[in-house]
């Protein structure tokens, strides 16, 4: 289950630049199998599209093998809507559709599924179905989503199912079906279909399981790294510190297969037949891990600094002027006469607040032919080292190669930086694989016309791919147009502890066994033949990517987190029959009291630690990357005003501390401390704690707590499922609780 606002607005992107490719109608000479009207009416013969969406909108597109109706229904006025439905013109079969209506805020508090998952299952399963009857045999379903669902969420979530091809018992992981079904109402609101056409390899002659290992060991796969993870922010003045001992030592699938392993020939799968990176283990591409480990390489545009902050700037410290930033950048680089210093602006680095660069812009003023007409440069305004230039190429035409070749385009790359960066440039090592980043069509023969180096900091012998300089080389005018310096002042974690490189493969391995399968290799002209290979795919359920911790041998996330201290979605499997089984249910899709993993052990008696830190994360704190320290959960309820007893964390909970801490997280703890105006039905009541009947009243009145219905019984140690109850009970309360 998942926020849709994201996939809605990529799927708007998608729609619009479909539309702006592909106009209205098949083109002249071209008849489709499916007219138009026919793929209007399969389309709704099988979804109901809104009937307030009245604006139609339609498409028609041919690439590869495929001829494909695009089908827009929108709704003129507000709040708006879309469905939007792609066709196969020569097959009829219906290849996505997404639907997004606009649903009004509802108040905070619990917002309870009024489908279960295993009804949005069925419901899916019943579209396969109807849809593709023909292809049931040849699908397997793999998981449901892990994504959990927002207790206090406002906006549509949704349960995802997905099934992924079969071929001669082989699976295909690109082909396959994806539905998504609301949680609200039960209607499906997204379908993918992928299917290729045509012939697959036979599985005779394979590789071994054995032989595959042994290729992904000698490519040297996974290769130990220095890991930095990227700030989403920028970091404030007092942070930089804390940043620096977040530096990480991981093995990482670092290779242009992403681990694809031939399974004929035994080597592995690389460019120019793949891209770099492969397919990631969570659905990401290698290729998108790579960017979210450059992505200090987009780094936000720079906050320029007003006349008054420079001044105290230049007076607390010493700034070079522009026209001497301008002097250092000419010391290096060859600006076009005809260009122009038009702008120059200080700014503080995003990422290091302390660290000040000017940022300097020239223009041609007029028209010129055959010369850049602009240039960018960055200087460090304290040392007045150049940070990074940017010139662009001149169009040469998709006709025209380069005049120089990769080894001399590396010559010419390599003179510059050691005259610009002697000192760092002995510090740093080409990375061999950066060629694969910027793929072009290129003629066989040709040189392309441009060229990509990037150099990775060495520290203690191990990369650190945060750091380095890139250079990019224009061959046609054989110049250097663009470079790039990343140096950080950051503390690195010794080389000491960590798992040997077999290690770190056998574990990697067992989270993500090679398996054979078919894979659809790709390059710069799009998606091409189908090729039988081993590659690492995450066992289903099972928290996997392309970062492991190299200590503990642990999967990472993109912020170098542990991936199984994440927050996912529970199904347990200990619940069945239990008094609160569908409250149990509902905490697990939250990711709620996941302790023991998929097991809820209903019947335990639940601990302060682990009620309170479910109450936590059912009123929105995040613990993403690790659980805290008991003291810590026990202290965050402290601050809300949540506990004020004196609990240990592994002790047992009481009915008693039971309801004063939801009443508290309701915020109805003064209105539970006034005296002589509470009643209850307890035949025990006069065995309550000092103050407690004011609490036990209200969890009484507003049906958070049961009882056997005659005795309270303060002492009870109450059970996990008994918790689990009363904190649905109580979460509930909060919506008609809380004003709209």
């Amino acid at each position: 289950m998942r926020y849709r606002w994201p996939r809605f607005l990529a799927f708007l992107l998608a729609v619009l630049f479909a539309a702006a490719l592909f106009p209205a109608g098949a083109p002249a000479g071209e008849k489709p199998a499916v007219s138009l009207e026919q793929a209007i009416r399969t389309v709704k013969e099988n979804f109901t599209v809104p009937k307030e969406y009245t604006r139609f909108t339609s498409g028609y597109s041919s690439y590869q093998d495929r001829q494909a109706w695009s089908l827009n229904w929108n709704a003129p006025e507000e709040p708006g809507g879309s469905f939007h439905a792609r066709v196969d013109a020569q097959t009829g079969e219906i290849l996505s559709m997404n639907l997004w209506k606009p649903e009004r805020r509802p108040e905070p508090g619990l917002r309870i599924p009024a489908v279960s998952e295993a009804q949005a299952r069925r419901t899916a399963e019943a579209l396969l179905k109807r849809l593709i009857p023909e292809r049931l045999p040849d699908l397997q379903f793999v998981a449901a989503g892990e994504q959990p669902i927002p207790l206090d969420s406002f906006g549509m979530f949704a349960y995802s199912f997905r099934w992924q091809r079969m071929v001669n018992g082989i699976p295909f992981p690109g082909n396959g079906v994806t539905v998504e079904v609301n949680a609200g109402d039960g209607q499906v609101t997204s379908y993918r279909f992928d299917w290729r056409k045509g012939d697959f390899p036979s599985a005779a002659g394979a590789i071994s399981p054995e032989k595959a290992r042994q290729a992904f060991d000698r490519a040297g796969m996974l290769e130990l790294q220095y890991f930095l993870p990227s700030p989403i922010r920028p970091l404030a003045a007092g942070e930089e510190q804390d940043q620096k001992q977040r530096v990480q030592l991981v093995y990482r699938l670092y290779h242009p297969s992403g681990g694809l392993i031939d399974a004929m020939s035994g080597k592995p799968l690389e460019p120019p037949g793949r891209w770099f990176g492969g397919g990631g283990a969570d659905g990401r591409g290698g290729a998108e891990m790579q960017k979210m480990m450059d992505s200090r390489s987009a780094a936000p545009a720079p906050v320029p600094l007003s006349p008054e902050e420079i001044k105290e700037i230049e007076r607390t410290a010493k700034i070079i002027s522009r026209e001497e930033a301008a002097a250092a950048v000419k010391k290096w680089v060859a600006v076009p006469e005809k260009l122009a210093l038009e702008e120059a602006s200080l700014a503080a680095d995003w990422q290091n607040p302390e660290l000040h660069l000017w940022h300097l812009y020239w223009r041609a003023k007029q028209e010129v032919t055959g010369e850049p007409r602009f240039m960018s440069a960055r200087v460090n305004a304290v040392t007045g080292e150049l940070v990074g230039f940017d010139l662009p190429s001149l169009p040469a035409g998709p006709e025209q190669p380069g005049a120089m070749d990769r080894a001399a385009a590396q010559n010419m790359a390599a003179e510059f930086l050691q005259k610009v960066q002697p000192q760092r440039f002995r510090e740093v090592k080409l990375d061999e694989y950066s060629s694969f980043s910027e793929p072009g069509i290129v003629k066989e023969g040709q040189n392309p016309p441009v060229q990509f180096f990037k150099y990775r900091r060495i520290v203690n012998g191990i990369p650190f791919p945060g750091d380095g300089m890139s250079v990019r080389v224009d061959t046609v005018a054989k110049r250097i147009t663009s470079y790039r310096l990343d140096w950080s002042n950051l503390t690195f974690p010794a080389p000491e502890g960590i798992l040997g490189v077999q290690q770190a493969a056998d574990a990697f391995l067992q989270a993500r066994p090679l398996t054979l399968s078919f894979d659809q290799v790709s390059g710069p002209s799009g998606p091409g033949e189908v090729r039988l290979v081993y590659q690492p795919l995450a066992v289903p359920g099972v928290p996997a990517s392309d970062l492991l911790d190299a200590r503990t041998g642990e999967f990472l996330d993109w912020a170098g987190k542990p991936l199984s201290q994440l927050r996912r979605a529970h199904r347990f499997n200990d619940i069945a029959g239990n008094f609160a089984e569908k409250e149990i249910s509902l905490l697990g899709q939250a990711g709620l009291f996941g302790e023991y993993g998929d097991a809820f052990r209903p019947a335990e008696k639940v601990t302060a630690v682990a009620l309170l830190r479910a109450m936590l994360m059912a009123k929105g704190e995040l613990f993403d990357g690790g659980v805290p320290a008991d003291q810590e959960i026990l202290k965050r309820a402290r601050d809300r005003g949540w506990l004020k007893e004196d609990l240990p964390p592994g002790g047992t909970v009481s009915r008693e501390t039971l309801v004063k801490l939801l009443i508290r997280m309701l915020e109805l703890d003064r209105a539970a401390r006034v005296e002589g105006i509470y009643r209850v039905p307890y035949a025990d009541a006069a065995s309550f704690s000092p103050g407690s009947l004011g609490y036990v009243a209200l969890a009484w009145g507003l049906g958070i707590v049961k009882s056997d219905g005659e005795n309270f019984a303060p002492g009870h140690e109450v059970t996990r499922a008994e918790a689990a109850a009363a904190l649905v009970r109580a979460l509930q309360v909060g919506i008609s609780e809380t004003p709209s």
